[in-house]
């Protein structure tokens, strides 16, 4: 009797093991749907760079790796009847293979990113490449053994005697499925969506927004990219004029973190004459560099204009020029060595760009005067 009691309260009590099946659930979501916006947006190199492995590779891989997860998903909750549950178990855990070897990509990736940083002497613009949470988080899914999981047909024939977990999904489990499948796609489709000229235009302005610089006057790796992709602007003869805008904390004239100087000295390396740049020291932020262009805009009574910058970056510095009446073409800046996302920026402009569409007023302007060459 006092046995029985015993174990009443036991199973009673609340489970230590509740915070890791939750965790675990939210995890095991985010892997598949992670999975599936990232393949089918063709966007899995913004975390996985499989250029080293070859073409063929680098296309076949992620497609085999959502298709094993979307199998390994579809046998938890329909299992074949007939099948032994060792040998269902054994097809999973074959399923698991696309995973681990994404896995090890993800770690030979984080690996060649900071060796890359040791060979640019530290000028990469951030600290920790997209592949190393994503290698974290897929590691510990593969701990928590996705394999042994089994579905509610398996559940309630209670297949075998192999210890499988049943995982129950309730309706927080399904807002959060909504609201991350949602945030995805918008991360993989909205967020990086570039909005380029038609063929055949020629602007009267690329503006090119800047960023981190190098020792002195130089150009940051993505400050670099983003010039050379305005210098191609111009010398294809889709522009008439470069404006480069960015920051300069200590005036003008002094070198220290002034970006504009690092990127007129880049441009005119590259054959741009002076007479065609436009400088804006003043662009301490996109709201800022997009109203000091905008009066510039105004005045010269320019209409094609285009806006180069990462990525990333491109819907919120259209949603600035749009909220002050003025519409800009959207160019991305070419990816260079380094072709994953970066994840302090991706963040930044989850944050910026509602903030931006809320409030107009965030980061206030103030018109001033740009510089020609």
């Amino acid at each position: 009797m006092m046995h029985k009691a015993l174990s009443q309260s036991v199973s009673q009590a609340p489970s230590i093991f509740q915070p890791v099946s939750i965790g675990f659930r939210f995890l095991d979501a985010a892997i598949f749907l992670g999975a599936l916006v990232s393949v089918l947006t063709l966007q899995s190199w913004r975390f996985m760079d499989l250029r080293f492995a070859g073409g063929l590779v680098d296309f076949l891989l992620p497609w085999l790796w959502l298709a094993s997860l979307l199998m390994l998903q579809g046998l938890r909750f329909f299992p074949p009847r007939d099948m032994p549950s060792e040998s269902l178990e054994r097809l999973n855990r074959m399923l698991l293979w696309p995973s681990i070897l994404v896995a090890l990509v993800l770690l030979l990736n984080t690996i060649t990113f900071y060796h890359l940083k040791v060979a640019l002497h530290g000028r990469m613009p951030w600290y920790m490449p997209m592949s190393l949470p994503i290698c974290l988080a897929l590691l510990l899914w593969l701990i928590g053994r996705p394999d042994r999981i089994a579905g509610l047909t398996m559940a309630r024939n209670e297949v075998g005697t192999t210890p499988w977990r049943t995982v129950h999904y309730g309706r927080y489990d399904v807002m959060f499925s909504v609201f991350f499948f949602l945030l995805l796609l918008w991360i993989f489709h909205g967020l990086f969506l570039a909005d380029p000229p038609p063929p055949g235009t020629k602007a009267d302005l690329a503006i090119v927004l800047g960023a981190g610089t190098g020792p002195g006057d130089t150009c940051g790796y993505t400050l670099r990219q983003r010039v050379l992709e305005g210098v191609r602007l111009f010398k294809e003869h889709r522009v008439q004029r470069l404006l480069l805008t960015g920051r300069a904390p200590r005036g003008q004239t002094n070198t220290y973190e002034n970006e504009p100087l690092a990127m007129v000295k880049l441009a005119l390396a590259q054959g741009v004459p002076a007479g065609d740049i436009i400088l804006d020291f003043h662009g301490d932020n996109t709201r800022y560099s997009a109203y000091d262009a905008s009066a510039l805009i105004r005045a010269k009574h320019w209409h094609k204009i285009i806006a180069v910058s990462s990525d990333y970056h491109l819907p919120r510095i259209a949603l600035a020029f749009r909220q002050l009446g003025i519409h800009v073409w959207t160019v991305p800046a070419q990816r260079g060595l380094w072709h994953q996302s970066n994840p302090w920026a991706m963040l930044r402009e989850l944050v910026g760009y509602p903030v931006y569409w809320l409030d107009q007023n965030y980061h206030h302007p103030r018109v001033v005067p740009l510089v020609s060459r």
